[in-house]
């Protein structure tokens, strides 16, 4: 019981010593009339140049120190802070998404789809294979057919696919006569009783601002020692017959696997949709073909100044060697998609789901020691991704309510997100890099607000390590993994098991690269 009265009367001190510091510094408060930091800042959210300037107080403004965070384009931010005596600071930050911008009417091409050899022809022939299917196709397209002279059909023997360039194939010259960006060579002997036909097929790509196709040219030798058969031969017309062979299927398989993405359904509604672009196909010899693509955007309403920033093309990773299919996404295209989550509502929808504002209001501290409550947060403009040394930050600038006491005021949230990309067992992680918060006085006036709170969640950002690179790995399932990729009128389907990402940068541009393990499947 003594114990007991002993704590009690500890605590009474305890609480009499706080009770008179507050009551000193309240006398302290009302003597000193220092100037707080407050910057009116009445910029647009978006604006084709930096357009950022804050009015600040004259009695303060020599002491003030101006930052700039990001530099355009992207989500810049400008930050005025001040050093008061005590040692402590105060910082206001405001956001603006900065141009150039995309143009939702142009087909601008941001990303590329690049099938490797490994998926053209490993060299098995086995059905996960573009040639394994075209064995098949052609297999079912000859069946029954009899030539007078060479017999009926047998098989397709020694059929071999390969990305080309038609200066390591001379003797294609003169049938192939000209392909720009390079082609698929194939090559096989068409089996018949009497006759084996050797056939080559160069399918020369062709695109165009809405599909892709393939120009099929062939070359077939039928050569026979009768000389009245040959001469029939010759009238029939081997490249004729061979063209004739793999007109209707041979390409089928290759224009599914390098068609830009098929769309993808948001939850709560809202497309994601890729497109062709006016960027033309990159084919490595015996390595890779890619074909570049995409992402179609609009405008928004309440403001169609906001657009995602524009960069231009970016560098990009080779496919590796063990990959079937590689994703090659440059910052134009994330941004594009990031933009594009935003304006349909996804974010917020995800945002609100995540229950951050509920994990905080029921934070045992929060509720123990703190009136303050917040709401759900809502994206004032959309994430923009930016390169930071060898890998990428995305950035975001939110609003809250904060509620306290009855008095609500709109919170200003910048957070940054880093990503680094390792390759090892965890190939990408993700950590806490940038938190702030303002408070708004009126929408331009912006003072700064709860900065000790703010500053100790940003201490504990290593908590969040863990969270947010799981999160960031069930994002990456979702997207790729199991995804099934195919085409009504083929008898196979693309189906891809598993994501590995990589990052190359430059100063100011990035690509984000996605190694995929890949294969076709026949339909169920």
């Amino acid at each position: 019981m003594r114990a007991a009265s002993g704590a009690a009367l500890g605590i009474a001190i305890g609480i009499s010593i706080v009770g008179a510091h507050v009551a000193g510094f309240a006398l302290l408060a009302a003597r000193c009339h220092g100037t707080e930091l407050v910057v009116d800042v009445p910029a647009p959210l978006a604006s084709p140049q930096l357009a950022l300037d804050g009015t600040l107080p004259a009695a303060i403004a020599p002491r003030v120190t101006t930052a700039l965070a990001q530099e355009p384009p992207g989500l810049a931010r400008r930050t005025w802070s001040v050093r008061y005596r005590g040692g402590y600071t105060r910082a206001i930050g405001a956001s603006q998404l900065v141009g150039p911008f995309q143009d939702p009417a142009a087909r601008t091409c941001s990303g590329r789809v690049v099938v490797g050899q490994r998926l053209l022809d490993d060299g098995t022939g086995g059905p996960g294979t573009v040639a394994g299917q075209m064995r098949q196709a052609l297999d079912a397209e000859l069946a029954g057919e009899s030539f007078w002279a060479i017999g009926d059909f047998v098989r397709v023997d020694k059929l071999a696919l390969r990305w080309a360039q038609l200066a390591a194939h001379p003797e294609d010259a003169r049938f192939v006569k000209a392909a720009p960006h390079g082609y698929v060579r194939a090559t096989a002997t068409i089996v018949f009783d009497r006759v084996g036909v050797p056939l080559v097929v160069a399918l020369i790509p062709e695109v165009t601002a809405t599909e892709v196709r393939f120009v099929i040219v062939a070359r077939a030798e039928l050569q026979f020692g009768n000389k009245f058969v040959q001469w029939l031969s010759d009238k029939l017309g081997g490249d004729k017959l061979a063209t004739r062979f793999t007109r209707r299927q041979i390409d089928d398989g290759l224009i599914t696997a390098l068609a830009p993405p098929p769309p993808f359904e948001l939850p709560g509604g809202g497309t994601i949709t890729f497109t062709y672009c006016t960027g033309v196909p990159e084919i490595v010899e015996g390595v890779s073909g890619a074909l570049p693509f995409g992402v179609a955007i609009g405008r928004v309403d309440r403001d169609p100044a906001i657009l995602p920033p524009l960069r231009g093309p970016a560098p990009h990773q080779p496919i590796a060697q063990a990959a079937a299919l590689a994703i090659d996404l440059d910052l134009d295209a994330l941004n594009a998609l990031l933009y594009e989550l935003w304006r349909s509502g996804y974010l917020d929808r995800r945002l609100a789901e995540a229950g951050l504002d509920r994990r905080f209001n029921i934070d045992p501290i929060v509720t123990a020691f703190l009136s303050v409550r917040i709401s759900p947060p809502r994206l004032a403009l959309p994430p923009v991704i930016a390169p930071r040394g060898v890998g990428l930050r995305l950035a975001a600038d939110a609003r809250i309510a904060i509620a306290d006491r009855g008095l609500t005021t709109v919170g200003r949230v910048w957070g940054g997100l880093d990503f680094s990309f390792t390759g090892g067992l965890e190939p990408a992680a993700v950590d806490l890099g940038a938190l702030e918060l303002s408070c708004e006085r009126t929408p331009s006036v912006l003072v700064p607000c709860y900065a000790d709170l703010v500053a100790a969640i940003r201490d504990r950002g290593a908590d969040f390590h863990g969270e947010l690179t799981q999160t960031f790995a069930t994002l990456l399932t979702d997207i790729f993994v199991e995804r099934r990729v195919s085409d009504s009128q083929l008898p196979a389907e693309l189906v891809i098991r598993r994501a590995t990402p990589s990052v190359i940068t430059t100063a100011s541009n990035a690509s984000l690269h996605f190694d995929l393990d890949a294969s076709l499947v026949a339909k169920p």
